[in-house]
């Protein structure tokens, strides 16, 4: 961009040269703005980029592109980000999840509801936007089950009224968690209601567990979500099962995620589904550092994970390299799958997982409770693609799953997209993976 304004700011100097004489020199400098004004619109309708460190957790696809963290491009090409183009309209029109120059896949502890791959292609229509995805490849994909398309409905004035989603022949499918549709009502406060729809017209609960019906969202000055109500079909604030109505959240002047707390249909603290009042989270620069739990007094709270505190480190390119669990003075504990510490390792380089493994709270190799096993192993070919997944032992000897699978062979297409997942037990035989 800085270098096509210099040769129209060079082509203007002959411009007024000619003018000059003739007294046509601002007719020239018109033609000049004109053009800077489209300027920066290259082949691909990219008319801005920017760059952003963080993909903020969200409650709703309503506001997909909505990031954390901005910083320069200089700063990108050192660690993971998230690479945003906009066209001259200001729309969104791609979403890139790199590190440095290439493209990453979603592993370990990185990742984001809403945002599902390396790559995400946006194109408009009158009162649609349409999402596809592609994989590092640049293959397009399906994600959160098999949805291959996403598309938004928008109302006369451009805001999201409604989200369907496709399989790749074009037919309507449901997501993961079995939403068919998300509908949203726009109320005169500002405020969004949300409907979570299955193939019956039944509203499905937000998260699962969370068991939020229908909600009713608010937003603060700076866009962010700020409170989900839980609401009746007459608008009124209503308990969940488990006695929470209100969340609020709160985020920092980068839009990193502060923290939330849980309220009763009253007002009033109460414990919310992960048996928490709330958490908060802290940072380190750019990375997050520690989640912490605490309850209706703003005293320690045990998760459902079975720790007060979750504490996390992460290498030079933003990569998490382990979550431990850990009490409010800060020492390890053993939670509820009786391990301490989830530890991830990286290649030199940064892109690639290579193993992960569980380690109790005196830092000796452990075996996670719901998984019976210690370590899991990546083997890539030459395009870092995984092509064999392994399982150990605290011996790291090869063992079974709880499942039965010891051992998981990967095969791809032409064009590097997965075709299929072969089980294996430690003794080779093959094995059918549950459901």
């Amino acid at each position: 961009m800085i270098k096509t304004v210099k040769k129209l700011i060079q082509s203007n100097l002959k411009i007024k040269n000619n003018y000059m004489n003739n007294q046509n020199y601002l007719t020239g400098l018109l033609i000049l703005l004109l053009s800077i004004s489209v300027v920066g619109q290259n082949n691909d309708g990219v008319f801005r980029t920017e760059f952003y460190a963080h993909l903020p957790f969200w409650e709703s696809p309503y506001q997909p592109f909505k990031l954390a963290s901005p910083i320069t491009q200089e700063i990108a090409n050192k660690r993971i980000h998230i690479e945003v183009d906009y066209d001259v309209h200001n729309r969104v029109i791609a979403s890139h999840i790199k590190i440095g120059k290439h493209y990453k896949e979603f592993e370990g502890f990185f990742g984001n509801i809403y945002i599902n791959a390396p790559l995400t292609i946006v194109r408009y229509e009158p009162k649609r936007e349409i999402h596809s995805f592609y994989n590092s490849f640049g293959n397009q994909i399906s994600v959160q089950g098999n949805v291959y398309t996403k598309v938004y409905y928008k109302d006369d004035y451009g805001r999201n009224i409604k989200l369907t989603f496709l399989d790749s022949k074009g037919k309507e499918i449901v997501d993961q968690i079995g939403v068919k549709s998300y509908n949203w009502a726009h109320q005169n406060d500002g405020s969004i209601i949300e409907e979570r729809l299955n193939r019956k017209g039944n509203i499905v609960p937000l998260r699962g567990y969370f068991d939020l019906g229908r909600i009713r969202m608010a937003f603060d000055n700076q866009g962010y979500f700020r409170t989900l109500q839980n609401i009746d079909e007459n608008g009124n604030i209503i308990n969940t099962k488990n006695g929470a109505a209100i969340f609020q959240y709160y985020y920092d002047l980068q839009g990193r995620f502060d923290r939330w707390e849980v309220y009763d249909k009253d007002g009033k603290k109460t414990k919310g589904p992960s048996n928490t009042a709330g958490e908060r989270n802290t940072y380190y620069k750019y990375e997050l550092q520690d989640i912490i739990f605490f309850d209706t007094k703003g005293g320690p709270a045990t998760h459902w994970s079975g720790a007060q505190r979750w504490h996390f480190d992460v290498d030079e390119y933003g990569n998490f390299t382990s979550l431990e669990f850990q009490d409010l003075e800060k020492n390890p504990m053993n939670a509820n799958n009786e391990y301490s510490k989830y530890a991830w390792n990286w290649s030199e380089d940064g892109r690639y997982m290579t193993d992960e493994a569980y380690f109790d709270k005196e830092g000796k190799a452990t075996v996670h409770k719901q998984l019976a096993i210690h370590k899991i192993v990546y083997e890539r070919n030459d395009k870092g693609l995984i092509i064999n997944i392994k399982y150990l032992d605290i011996n790291e000897n090869t063992a079974n799953r709880i499942d039965g699978i010891a051992f998981v062979k990967l095969t791809y297409d032409k064009n590097n997209i997965e075709l299929e997942r072969t089980y294996y037990d430690k003794d080779n035989n093959k094995v059918q993976r549950k459901k």
